[in-house]
């Protein structure tokens, strides 16, 4: 007798639909752990690596633009290049830089009373910009004085006055000339 009211029980119309929900929920409930689930998690990692591979796109048409605009200068400065390698050259060139700076002080009467090249490395381990040192001692003007070191710093080969240190020539009359110690940096690669 219990087991036939058990039996009517369940099927009773009413609890048969209660049944088809159970089942239909727990059946959905699987089906939303291994069927939709993978999907959600996959869609939300695309949408994350399409924000990521957005991000490397712009950087990199950053980085196209600037390559471009370089290319431009480039093509731009084209016919400038060899004055480029004039002002530094691949080699120390130690007479080229003499010969430059006699030329100026011929030219502006600065009298060189001692000159010697310090700090020089003739080894091509090194692929950077180096320097030649040239120290000396001259006798001059002021005014000429001036008008050497304007003509050494526009001569195509980049040089540069280091240190200038200047006196009065206790040897001298009354004309007014200095002596002035000073050290010309050339460069090279």
């Amino acid at each position: 007798m219990n087991l036939s009211k058990i039996s009517k029980s369940i099927f009773i119309k009413k609890n048969v639909e209660y049944m088809f929900i159970i089942f239909f929920l727990l059946i959905f409930s699987i089906f939303i752990v291994f069927a939709i689930k993978p999907s959600l998690t996959t869609a939300f990692s695309l949408k994350k690596e399409e924000l990521d591979l957005a991000n490397i796109n712009h950087v990199y048409e950053e980085k196209i633009s600037s390559i471009t605009s370089i290319q431009t200068q480039i093509e731009e400065n084209r016919d400038n290049l060899p004055l480029l390698n004039q002002s530094i050259s691949e080699q120390p060139e130690v007479n080229k830089i003499i010969e430059d700076v006699k030329k100026a002080a011929d030219k502006n009467q600065v009298i060189i009373n001692k000159a010697s090249i310090v700090d020089i490395n003739f080894s091509n381990t090194i692929k950077e910009k180096q320097d030649v040192k040239l120290k000396m001692e001259v006798t001059t003007s002021f005014g000429n004085l001036r008008q050497f070191m304007t003509e050494i710093l526009a001569q195509r080969r980049l040089k540069l006055i280091n240190e200038l240190i200047m006196s009065r020539d206790k040897e001298s009359t009354g004309s007014g000339n200095l002596k002035v110690s000073l050290t010309i940096d050339g460069y090279y690669l």
